[in-house]
């Protein structure tokens, strides 16, 4: 039985010193903490949509941010964390550490918050360990989140490049079943992926899988590359090698429509490296070449927010449907 339809809000875009780390960790807890989505209207932090957003300071300098969704019946707790001097994070492999880059993990059963680079740092056991989100803090001056009952999707953005680097977290996927060795006690899958330290492909729907540039759900098995993994029900491991793919590859132009004209919303699946089934995505859907950080708008109405592979131009994208 299919999982409740999860409801993608668009929080906004917040700019930064370019190169600025603390900069833009200071921007995403800012907007975690914003009252008005980018629409105008109403965000209430632990309702509907909106997320519940912390940080960590060390001397008066954020050294993470982290978040739980409203919907968490297995108290998952999401972490993006860094530090410009290079620092000893709890890596999952085969990422290593790097000084001036940004790092996220997910943590299953989380109890109170230590410190970010403890391998507890939500003092329970159930952490993912780290997977590196970007590359070295070069020409980033944007941020941008979007969030759902569920999940929620960070992209980093480099204005000089026009690239991004996009991470995800949370129950992203379904399983379409109920069975334990398919689905969590609450019916879900588990799910975090990022870009690592290669932007993301213009063209990622299209390349090969275990590919530099992939993203959204498609992982390498490089050292600080793309990665994509799933937690198996009950464990804090991944999925077989650790990466997950999508099942099939596409090339979408701008001008992808169905025949009435229509933009269509195509449903991810998601397999492990072996290409076994895990389950298809919670309301992200692969459509037409479009913008980042923009409104899809069918008849008049805004269907879904757009999260693109290119800050300007049209690019490989997914809708986050409302």
């Amino acid at each position: 039985m299919a999982l409740p339809d999860l409801n993608w809000r668009y929080v906004g875009v917040r700019v930064f010193t370019t190169a600025n780390l603390v900069g833009c960790q200071d921007a995403l807890y800012d907007l975690g903490i914003a009252t008005a989505y980018a629409d105008g209207t109403a965000r209430v932090p632990g309702t509907g949509s909106a997320w519940t957003w912390a940080r960590e300071q060390s001397a008066g300098t954020t050294v993470a941010v982290y978040g739980n969704p409203p919907v968490n019946a297995l108290n998952f707790r999401y972490i993006v964390g860094g530090t410009v001097a290079l620092s000893a994070p709890s890596m999952l492999g085969p990422d290593t550490t790097l000084a001036n880059v940004l790092y996220y993990g997910m943590q299953r059963n989380a109890g109170a918050y230590t410190t970010w680079t403890s391998a507890t740092p939500f003092t329970n056991a159930g952490f993912s360990r780290y997977w590196r989100a970007t590359t070295t803090f070069g020409g980033y001056d944007s941020i941008s989140l979007w969030e759902s009952q569920e999940g929620c999707v960070i992209q980093w953005g480099a204005s000089s490049s026009n690239s991004t680097f996009t991470t995800g977290f949370g129950a992203l996927i379904d399983p379409l079943s109920a069975n334990a060795l398919n689905a969590e006690t609450d019916g879900r899958l588990y799910m975090m992926f990022g870009s690592g330290q290669v932007a993301t492909s213009a063209s990622w729907a299209s390349i090969a899988l275990n590919t530099a540039g992939n993203t959204w759900g498609a992982g390498t098995s490089t050292a600080n590359n793309a990665h994509s993994g799933v937690f198996v029900p009950g464990t804090a491991t991944m999925f077989g090698t650790g990466q997950t793919y999508r099942f099939g590859t596409f090339a979408p132009t701008a001008e992808f429509t169905s025949t009435s004209g229509a933009t269509p919303l195509i449903n991810n699946v998601i397999t492990t490296s072996s290409l076994i089934f895990l389950g298809q995505s919670r309301q992200w859907y692969i459509t037409g070449n479009h913008q980042s950080r923009i409104a899809l708008n069918l008849g008049g109405t805004a269907v879904g927010w757009i999260c693109g592979s290119t800050l300007n131009g049209t690019a490989n994208c997914v809708v986050l449907t409302t």
